[in-house]
């Protein structure tokens, strides 16, 4: 039951992390087009795949901060919380493993 739980909630959380990708891509937009432009114009998906990537210094540096914006700089911490979130339950939902990966080819 709370494993089934743990897991729907990662699940909402996923959602969670599109739709505020989603809410920072457009006030990136709207609030700083300048500095919006100078990273190449992403939209949704670029920033979604490159957020690991090239675009790291946008979401886990300091780069938001240059834009002047407040509302960027508060979108961009709903995306760093949602992924806190994520990380804590996917430790919480292997936690119910005990920790154990086993990695061996199917046969």
């Amino acid at each position: 039951m709370l494993q089934t739980l743990v897991i729907c909630l990662f699940i909402l959380s996923i959602w969670a992390l599109l739709k505020s990708a989603t809410d920072f891509v457009n006030v990136w937009k709207s609030e700083a087009p300048l500095h919006w432009q100078h990273w190449g114009e992403p939209e949704f998906v670029d920033l979604y795949r490159g957020m690991f990537g090239e675009l790291w210094p946008v979401i886990f540096g300091k780069a938001c901060e240059e834009a002047g914006s407040d509302l960027l700089v508060k979108k961009r911490n709903d995306i760093r919380f949602v992924l806190k979130i994520i990380v804590l339950l996917f430790i919480a939902s292997t936690a119910f493993n005990g920790f154990y990966f086993e990695v061996k080819p199917r046969g």
